[in-house]
């Protein structure tokens, strides 16, 4: 058996790892962290701007690599089933980027309601397991996420579950292209 294998090639000093979310209680101001792994982690210059907001900052990483984050944006749209806005967040230091497209919400309970956005919002859904059932095998495709996204929503379905285990990251990122709420096992 033979597998297609990709290859990432990064300078010295790396991304590692970040996150960017709405502050809880907030609807504009975004909080999270960047991380950077290499021989030149710390006092690093990293660049964080969401071009549709006209938003740039720069800030510096400690010693260990790491800088955290918050920021009061304008004009933020909220992510939601019927507004599922997403916007392009890109992260840079010299030598490497990372670029991601995120949905900003805010989801939260009150007694045995689930407030998306601070209004209640009732889940209509299923569980999927990530297995083709057309031809067999992993759904681990994007056109295999499409499908059985898209099954969902003529289902009627604004919410899914992601069976038992993590599933391919295509299933969420495309998940959060349709408007689809989910739920996934770590």
């Amino acid at each position: 058996i033979t597998r297609d294998v990709t290859l990432a090639e990064t300078s010295s000093t790396f991304i590692i790892d970040y996150s960017l979310q709405l502050k809880k209680g907030s609807d504009d101001i975004l909080s999270g962290y960047v991380k950077l792994d290499g021989p030149d982690k710390g006092g690093q210059s990293v660049e964080l701007s969401i071009p549709e907001l006209n938003f740039r900052k720069t800030v510096s990483t400690d010693p260990s690599g790491k800088v955290l984050v918050e920021v009061q944006v304008s004009n933020l749209k909220l992510w939601s089933p019927e507004n599922p806005h997403l916007y392009e967040v890109l992260v840079s230091i010299p030598g490497d980027r990372v670029t991601d497209r995120i949905g900003f919400r805010r989801i939260e309970t009150r007694g045995q309601d689930i407030l998306l956005n601070g209004k209640p919002v009732f889940l209509r859904g299923i569980s999927i397991h990530e297995e083709n059932p057309v031809r067999g095998g992993r759904a681990s495709s994007m056109e295999d996420a499409e499908m059985l996204l898209n099954w969902a929503r003529e289902l009627g379905c604004n919410f899914v579950r992601l069976a038992h285990y993590p599933h391919n990251e295509n299933m969420v990122l495309l998940a959060d292209q349709m408007g689809i709420l989910v739920w996934e096992e770590n």
